[in-house]
């Protein structure tokens, strides 16, 4: 019998080919959504390739094209969104959308608390989790007294990650040919935050200011989870961030499965007092002051590494899909430690950096390397994604000189 199939959306280079690859070995179609033609995933052995309109152009005719996509099946799709863009597009729209395709969250409320700082804050607090201070900043005049009464260091960041996304932001806080994109920005005394404010808000004023939680970049943990409709854990698995892009602040580039029943405790408690459903995933960071877990952030989605819950014994994407289509499943609730997720060309620039600040060597860097790894996007199975992503990135590191030359 044909299998029900899978909609990913966007395909992006990391979770729609880990969810496509998980899926694809159990027979299951799955179509990648999305508006970048250029996008790895498209050469994937695993997928099917559609382009769509830009959400960022209108939004209004991206969920006409999921629609439009859906009615053409054969059968009711099962959507997963994997951006907070896509997420609170397709949460919006479920009248629309659930007419052709089935998919599991929260109710749309609790998905815009979730994603959001003030939400975010606000259910910490009601639920008695330990999270950073966080101030709102409404205007510049307000700002001043901001900086005047606040401990250092502190960072500002956006009240939503992807407002930072726009070139003239990431182009502003590059630091380096190599650097990463920039998710805040660290500030060690008043000057510093009024003048990193006053950059920033001259493109973008929603912003926050933040207590910075101390300890080293490896006190990051980042749970990922699939709950069910009656927000019952089907699937846990956690990872433990020992290097990330930029330091301090960014994304994984390394990352090890671990368990801790403390950081699986202090998540369940945020899930079930907000009875949440479907995917996610939330990071920690174990404060070097008291040894407690601080929320940091909330996914309410397929995470970047999340794929390394399917190699370490806890499959994410079949466990959604089958919770989706009320099929019968058995809970996933333990997996395999020290298992490495590694994305390579993050994680050389990550290397770099740590060395210059003199935490890692490259004795202590080759040395992590040894044990069982996924690779992020390559696979020798379905190896053209990576050939794609790696003539990608030579490409925008050839722009970027480029760039650089002008500017000087």
């Amino acid at each position: 019998m044909e299998q029900i199939p899978v909609v990913v959306t966007p395909l992006d280079e990391h979770m729609g080919l880990d969810i496509a690859r998980s899926l694809a070995r159990r027979g299951i179609p799955v179509y990648g959504i999305d508006s970048d033609p250029s996008v790895p995933g498209r050469y994937s052995n695993s997928c099917h390739f559609v382009q769509c309109p830009d959400p960022d152009g209108s939004e209004a005719d991206y969920v006409q094209f999921l629609a439009d996509f859906g009615r053409r099946l054969s059968r009711k799709a099962v959507l997963f969104p994997l951006s907070d863009r896509q997420v609170l597009l397709c949460s919006r729209n479920r009248a629309a959308l659930q007419e052709y395709y089935e998919y599991v969250m929260p109710d749309h409320d609790t998905v815009e608390r979730l994603t959001t700082k003030d939400g975010l804050q606000a259910i910490a607090q009601a639920c008695n989790i330990p999270a950073p201070q966080t101030i709102f900043i409404a205007d510049a005049n307000e700002i001043e007294a901001i900086a005047k009464r606040i401990t250092y260091p502190a960072i500002l960041k956006p009240t939503e990650s992807t407002y930072w996304h726009v070139p003239q932001i990431t182009r502003l806080l590059r630091r380096g040919l190599l650097a990463g994109r920039a998710k805040v920005i660290q500030c060690n005394d008043p000057a510093e935050l009024l003048r990193a404010y006053h950059c920033i808000a001259a493109y973008d004023n929603r912003l926050v200011v933040q207590e910075v939680i101390p300890g080293e970049d490896s006190r990051l943990a980042y749970i990922s989870f699939y709950l069910d409709r009656q927000s019952r854990p089907l699937g846990i698995f956690a990872g433990r961030k020992y290097r990330i892009i930029p330091i301090g602040f960014g994304s994984a580039s390394y990352v090890r499965s671990f368990h801790d029943p403390e950081l699986k405790a202090v998540a369940l408690q945020l899930l079930l007092a907000t009875r949440y459903q479907g995917l996610g995933g939330i990071e920690f960071k174990k404060d070097a002051r008291d040894g407690g877990y601080k929320l940091i952030e909330f996914n309410t989605r397929f995470g970047m590494w999340d794929g390394l819950s399917v190699r370490c014994g806890v499959d994410l994407p079949y466990l959604a899909y089958c919770d989706a289509l009320h099929l019968p499943v058995e809970p996933q609730l333990d997996y395999r430690d020290e298992v490495i997720w590694i994305d390579w060309q993050r994680d050389v620039r990550a290397a770099v950096e740590y060395w210059r600040k003199g935490q890692l060597t490259f004795g202590q860097w080759l040395r992590s390397l040894r044990g069982e790894k996924m690779w992020a996007i390559y696979s020798k199975g379905d190896w053209r994604p990576g050939v794609a992503f790696t003539l990608g990135l030579a490409r925008k590191l050839w722009a970027r000189t480029k760039l650089g030359r002008t500017e000087n």
